[in-house]
């Protein structure tokens, strides 16, 4: 039988390296999701943006719609995530949501305008970039914030604001800083016209400094030039490489770590952001109003929003500790039930001799209860050697055999003598003359058999 399937491919060929603890907590990571209904867009945006923060994001993150953000901030911990991101869109506008976690503040941002990365690669003749430009994190540049305040009225906190973008990315360690691994970098430029934040994430390009074009080219080991239509290799150099207007520009100039200079060219890849701050909230989107673009508070106003702030924040700690007391119960519960059946367990597993015994002692009890069962009612009496002492109304004799002029018991009916009443059947009343008798059921009643039972005691005595 020919053998089904595609061929196995090696996925994990990289050798797994141990982080050490120190750069687990140094290093920010970040959740990027989208909440509640958004367009195909926002989720695209959601994808590029993920990409950026790689590789210290949950690129494979999937978010359902029951999940909510304490539920980030529950698993943040076992993670190290230090950031969410959030993605929102409404009727008016796309909105991104910057959370520090586990304590916040929450920063909002309005997107008043967005390019995916698509729409910049396709801009462009030769978009740059490939796989392994995203195994490590991008360098962020930060531009225009410690300028001058912004004229607008409202302006948006510079300070907090810079806080919160510097720490999203993970700062450059100047003694163990690799030049070679910039591969990305992400710009983040404050523009105090407008009071607005530009973002944009470019790739990163090195080569030789100080060499012409065409010789570049020519010691590229990627893409070697095609020089079947040249008659002359002189007349690829001194043609500049045949280059084309986009690749025409020089690069900048850098100093290198070895002493030299390097060429470094920027090439754009996207996502294109342009974000304004709207609001400024404690703790995890649930706390206290610190900054809003839009609205205006008066002391009072203020005063009850903190209040209700504060109460919604003892309630998520009341809430939080009756669910650890209830998954505490429940784990109480199950262990005792666990000590519960391996009791039992071990009860049946080494009573099987007690079990026996015990069968012996109940059938000799049993024997016991049938033997008296067979010797009769009087068996007691006579074990006892003492008379059993008649009782008129519960008390049963043994049958005599008939005689003339008698009557047994629970045979025949027994009437009164005399004038009075009889036996319907020939039964003699007591002065020897016959007397009417009602029907009788062949039963005595408890009074006549009373004074049958006496009348008989004193014959005998």
């Amino acid at each position: 039988m020919p053998k089904q399937g595609k061929r196995r491919k090696k996925k994990r060929t990289e050798k797994e390296v141990d982080i050490s603890e120190r750069e687990l907590r140094q290093t920010p990571r970040c959740f990027v999701v989208k909440r509640g209904e958004v367009g195909n867009n926002i989720k695209d945006l959601v994808h590029d943006f993920r990409e950026v923060m790689s590789p210290n994001c949950g690129k494979a993150l999937r978010e359902s719609r029951i999940n909510r953000l304490e539920d980030y901030a529950a698993v943040a911990g076992h993670f190290h995530v230090s950031h969410l991101i959030v993605f929102t869109q409404t009727k008016a506008a796309s909105y991104m949501k910057l959370v520090k976690l586990p304590q916040g503040p929450t920063l909002t941002f309005r997107l008043a305008s967005y390019s995916l990365a698509r729409d910049v690669r396709a801009a462009q003749k030769r978009p740059r970039g490939g796989s392994r430009d995203y195994s490590v994190a991008p360098l962020q540049v930060l531009n225009g914030f410690g300028g001058a305040a912004s004229a607008v009225a409202k302006a948006s906190p510079k300070e907090l604001m810079v806080e919160m973008l510097r720490g999203m990315l993970p700062a450059v360690d100047v003694p163990t800083y690799n030049q070679a691994e910039t591969r990305r970098t992400a710009l983040f430029s404050y523009d105090p016209v407008e009071d607005v934040v530009h973002f944009r994430h470019y790739h990163v390009t090195q080569g030789t400094a100080g060499i012409e074009r065409g010789v570049q080219r020519l010691l590229r080991v990627t893409r070697l030039p095609k020089l079947g239509s040249k008659a002359d290799i002189a007349d690829f150099v001194l043609n500049g490489g045949a280059a084309s207007e986009s690749e025409a520009e020089q690069a900048m100039e850098a100093p290198s770590a070895t002493g030299g200079r390097i060429g470094v060219r920027l090439s754009e890849t996207g996502p294109r952001l342009t974000l304004q701050l709207v609001k400024v909230e404690e703790g995890i989107c649930n706390g206290g109003v610190l900054y809003h673009r839009f609205q205006t508070k008066t002391p009072t106003q203020q005063q009850v929003l903190e209040a209700k702030a504060k109460q919604r924040k003892s309630l998520q700690k009341r809430n939080d500790m009756l669910e650890r007391n209830l998954v505490g119960a429940k784990a109480n519960k199950k262990r005792m039930e666990d000590r519960k059946a391996q009791r039992i367990k071990d009860h049946q597993g080494g009573g099987y001799e007690e079990e026996e015994d015990a069968g012996a002692v109940e059938t000799h009890v049993s024997h016991h209860v049938k033997a008296k069962a067979e010797g009769g009612g009087g068996g007691g009496a006579s074990d006892t050697g003492k008379r059993k002492k008649f009782h008129p109304l519960f008390g049963k004799k043994a049958a005599k055999p008939a005689k003339d002029g008698t009557i047994e018991f629970q045979s025949t009916e027994k009437g009164k003598g005399g004038k009075g009443k009889g036996v319907k059947g020939g039964g003699k009343g007591k002065g020897g003359g016959k007397g009417k008798g009602k029907k009788g059921d062949g039963r005595m009643s408890v009074i006549d058999r009373f004074h049958q039972s006496a009348k008989k005691q004193r014959r005998g005595s």
